[in-house]
């Protein structure tokens, strides 16, 4: 579809226009006549123009617009009449500081609370975004500039709450932050210039008491960064992606004092599970996922009391000690997708509370669980054993040499083939 359909100018009783996805290069005026809506959907198309009036009918609805992934090139005269806009997306449009019009932005200014922006193109920071002095939320996905200016967030420092910058060109932080006062959730993801050196601490002078959610993914980082002794609020922690290969004690001490209860460290490159996180004694989801890890030792993650969910998928974990696990009394969900485990690990029997076991193996490279009657009696005994407690574990997974399931070959085949069992 390259044009609005007439069908839209129909007067109908629905609040969203969807037409994302398609390959419309214009909004002509009067395209959404007679409709009105609180939210349109125009992303993923070709848009390059967009005619003054097209949202006349529109101009006190419209709470919602977006137009990621089009063709503009400079900020459209028609946004500045729409008097109650809220959230605009124009990610992935090349649309440089120059065309951020600064009458325009100050026109939507007065209700703005979300503004994503940033194109691979864009070289400057674009001033007019003081505007919005009601920000809640603001994105910059993309550009080319290695620093923003220090007046960056000026005119919503104090009503600012979500902040994201990534995949930028950026060699720190921007110092520009010392100056926002009320960050709860700080995403600075894919700036792969940054490095350890670039984690500057005067940057996160005003968020030591407010953010509680930190994401430092992919950012060229080889520890853990010095800031997080005084970012005592953090609860969220995800340091994904970064090549950190070894986690020590000095590492994890500087998190070890605050109420951390989620940490993201998948695609580290960590070969074993740093037994220094056994500091973490509030931590409720451990996601080490897509790391090098071959074996779970029995003095792995202990202390962890409070852990409700463990991810270990894509590992290649071919053997887990029948003594691990001990102590994980809060884990209920257990994930070791696409592992190397050829036999379903008995260190299952130390965790008390587990619901979830996810053995699934959707790699080709990767075996499935052997199912025969020597390997998986046990798991029989053990999973009925937890029926007569009124507890009930879940095992996702295949098996290898028969087309079963793992929690079906145990509960039938072992009692048809292998033993003799009480009805």
């Amino acid at each position: 579809m390259t044009q609005i359909p007439n069908s839209i100018a129909v007067s109908w009783s629905y609040s969203v226009i969807d037409l994302r996805s398609n390959q419309i290069y214009m909004i002509q005026k009067n395209n959404f006549l007679n409709v009105n809506v609180s939210e349109i959907r125009l992303d993923g198309n070709l848009i390059h123009t967009i005619e003054n009036n097209s949202f006349i009918n529109q101009r006190n609805d419209l709470r919602k617009l977006d137009l990621k992934d089009n063709k503009l090139t400079y900020l459209p005269s028609e946004l500045g009449t729409l008097n109650k806009l809220e959230y605009l997306d124009l990610r992935g449009n090349p649309i440089s500081s120059f065309g951020f019009d600064d009458t325009i932005m100050r026109q939507m200014g007065d209700y703005m609370r979300t503004f994503y922006f940033g194109h691979e193109q864009l070289d400057n920071w674009p001033n007019s975004v003081r505007h919005f002095q009601q920000l809640r939320q603001l994105e910059l996905n993309e550009s080319v500039m290695s620093e923003l200016p220090i007046s960056a967030f000026q005119g919503f420092e104090w009503t600012l709450r979500e902040l994201t910058i990534r995949h930028t060109k950026l060699i720190s932080v921007p110092i520009a932050l010392q100056y926002v006062h009320s960050v709860e959730v700080f995403h600075f993801d894919d700036n792969v210039l940054v490095g350890d050196a670039g984690i500057l601490a005067p940057a996160f002078a005003g968020m030591m008491n407010t953010t509680t959610n930190l994401s430092l993914e992919n950012d060229g980082l080889t520890d853990f960064p010095d800031i997080l002794l005084t970012l005592q609020k953090v609860e969220n922690l995800s340091l994904a992606r970064n090549r950190l290969e070894f986690v020590s004690d000095s590492s994890v001490q500087k998190i070890a004092s605050t109420k951390l209860t989620i940490l993201n460290l998948e695609a580290c490159e960590l070969d074993r599970i740093p037994g220094a996180l056994s500091q973490l004694t509030s931590l409720r989801d451990l996601d080490l996922s897509y790391n090098r890890i071959y074996t779970i030792e029995r003095n792995d993650l202990q202390q962890l009391n409070q852990l409700v969910n463990l991810t270990l998928s894509y590992n290649d974990v071919g053997y887990i000690s029948d003594s691990s696990f001990k102590g994980l009394s809060a884990l209920r969900k257990l994930e070791l997708r696409n592992s190397n485990l050829t036999i379903v690990p008995e260190a299952i029997k130390n965790i008390p509370n587990l619901d979830v076991l996810d053995l699934t193996n959707t790699y080709p490279r990767f075996p499935r669980i052997e199912c025969n009657c020597e390997r998986m009696i046990w798991l029989y005994q053990h999973l009925k054993a937890l029926r007569d407690l009124h507890k009930n574990l879940t095992i996702y997974g295949e098996c290898e040499t028969i087309t079963d399931g793992i929690e079906n070959y145990a509960w039938t085949r072992v009692c048809d083939y292998c033993i003799t069992c009480q009805a």
